[in-house]
């Protein structure tokens, strides 16, 4: 099948097709406009002869009519490019085809809710980072094509064409989306997709710039969260998280407003409960003077201010509050300011801390892909400036960051998917008082794998350094969800750099923690539009073999 060239005046509506996967987020808060591509519509093609050809067959023939392609949706399909609309023109060819020489000099998003009404917006980041573009790229059909293939269904229906502009060289990039309910689930923390900043709010489901500090709990637990989103065109969301597992649980509501594309508000309150690593792990077992596991009670909640400044820096500044206690169950009512042996668990004598925290929260964000990246960088960094309030009189300042890159490397793999190098590092310090339940807990998914949360050491500083290989071994649907499945090489190091002594109580010295560890092993992971999940066997350098579950990604 052929088709005749257009004219070059007629104007081009450009169909980008391939299993078609796409983020778009219109508030401030990228896990709660988490929205589901069902279909693609394609429009007919008025400009120049480049066609994206279809090589599909069956009812999807019928999409090509008297030389134009009717809107209709479509399902999975193969695309490639061509000036004379060649089917037989391979995906690889397609980088050496003569196409014009022009750069986006805009990218527009035209969202019709569900009243049919149409909110002209700039794009918004997540959108620019998910199809790695930006105007002043130059327009390049096979990097478009490339970028479709690493992202992810999060809107109803999506129509993308192309518009003229004054300059003949440039081209407007002009995406139509018809949102679809604004109800949101998933599962983790709200920090899905893994987009910007994290949060400079505390909770069960916020992350922290680095997952080693003291405030999660030991044990396998799960969360899971749902919203509405946009609540009557306004801006408004509104959340609500409940996590739970063997020494955990917690709750979490949360309501923002954004006050324009690029920043919002953000107020929480939150109330959890459990066996925290710092308290747990280690050679000798201590408890409470009832002889049970301590348990650290964190309620309080806060508010932020979130911010863009482009697409790739952000940042977020909060206040936040917390009344922290240790119990000696997940039910009781009975607090402890001491362990059994005498130890501090918590900094007043009464048993009960006041924890005020003005938190400031950055990112750098350079990754081709925010759920699957296979290129492209990521640094976090954090200072928690702590306000003395009520008996505690807590003052600290504390610093920690993290630096991610992605490097692709073809190695090996069993599947369609990326390969790659990922490598980590990470730190921080705690400058003035340092309360047992708010230091840097090493070992686990997070941390040092082979050791089990929070068994290497809960200490004052750490570092921590991460090499993990990702390979893909299989795609494939269930109930209607593409997922993803990878495999890992990793290994991991980390240490408290000796400061375990110099913390309140010294939790890590009373249970003979080592203070600092080596791991590596092999590991699963799973990705799909609402979590992903790994499984991973890892082996310290003691010798001793672990198996890890965990829900969300590491990086």
């Amino acid at each position: 099948m052929f088709y005749e060239p257009l004219s070059i005046k007629q104007r081009l509506v450009v169909v980008w097709v391939a299993s078609v996967k796409v983020y778009l987020l219109s508030s401030a808060f990228p896990s709660w406009k988490l929205k589901k591509v069902s279909r693609i519509v394609l429009s007919a093609v008025v400009g120049p002869a480049f066609v994206f050809n279809l090589g599909i067959g069956g009812k999807n023939q019928a999409l090509f009519e008297g030389g134009a392609i009717a809107s209709q949706p479509i399902d999975a399909l193969q695309a490639s490019i061509s000036k004379t609309g060649d089917p037989h023109l391979s995906a690889s060819q397609i980088g050496t085809s003569q196409l014009p020489q022009s750069t986006i000099a805009d990218i527009q998003v035209r969202v019709i809710d569900e009243l049919g009404a149409v909110h002209s917006i700039d794009a918004p980041y997540e959108f620019v980072q998910a199809f790695n573009l930006q105007p002043g790229d130059p327009y390049d059909p096979q990097a478009i094509k490339v970028s479709l293939a690493k992202v992810e269904d999060l809107a109803e229906q999506i129509t993308l064409t192309t518009e003229p502009t004054a300059d003949p060289h440039q081209v407007a990039l002009v995406v139509t989306v018809r949102e679809p309910n604004s109800f949101f689930w998933g599962f983790g923390r709200f920090s899905r997709p893994r987009i910007l900043a994290p949060s400079a709010l505390i909770g069960p489901f916020r992350p922290d710039v680095t997952d080693t500090v003291s405030n999660r709990a030991v044990g396998f637990s799960v969360g899971a969260y749902a919203g509405l989103d946009n609540i009557g065109n306004s801006g408004q969301v509104l959340a609500a998280g409940v996590v739970g597992g063997v020494n955990a649980f917690g709750v979490e509501v949360d309501y923002g407003y954004r006050l324009d594309d690029s920043s919002g508000i953000v107020v929480n309150f939150a109330n959890q409960r459990g066996v925290e690593t710092e308290f747990d792990e280690g050679e000798i077992d201590i408890d409470t003077p009832s002889g049970d596991d301590p348990w650290v009670h964190r309620i309080g909640g806060g508010a932020a201010y979130f911010r863009r400044f482009n697409p790739a820096l952000s940042a977020s500044a909060g206040l936040a509050y917390q009344r922290v206690t240790v119990r000696d169950g997940a039910f009781s009512g009975d607090t402890f300011a001491f362990d059994e042996v005498g130890n501090p668990l918590t900094v007043s004598d009464s048993g009960a801390d006041d924890l005020l925290t003005i938190k400031l929260v950055g990112a750098l964000d350079y990754r081709d892909d925010p759920i699957d990246p296979a290129s492209g960088s990521r640094l976090l960094v954090g200072i928690d400036q702590s306000i003395p309030v009520g008996n505690a009189g807590i003052f600290f300042n504390r610093i920690s960051g993290s630096y991610t890159h992605f490097i692709p490397l073809n190695l090996f793999g069993f599947a369609q998917g990326n390969r790659t190098l990922v490598l980590n590092a990470q730190g921080g310090t705690i400058i003035g008082d340092a309360p047992p339940y708010e230091t840097f807990s090493l070992g686990g998914p997070n941390s040092i794998r082979g050791y089990s949360r929070g068994e290497v050491s809960s200490g004052r500083s750490f570092v921590q350094a991460t090499a993990e290989y990702r390979f893909p071994i299989a795609n494939f649907s269930t109930f209607n969800r593409a997922i993803n499945l990878g495999g890992t090489l990793f290994t991991d190091f980390g240490s408290d750099l000796g400061s375990g002594d110099t913390v309140i109580g010294v939790p890590a010295e009373a249970r003979d923690k080592p203070g600092s560890g080596f791991g590596g092993g092999i590991g699963l992971r799973a990705v799909t539009d609402f979590a992903t999940g790994r499984a991973e066997l890892g082996v310290n350098d003691q010798g001793d073999i672990n198996v890890l579950f965990s829900v969300g990604d590491r990086f």
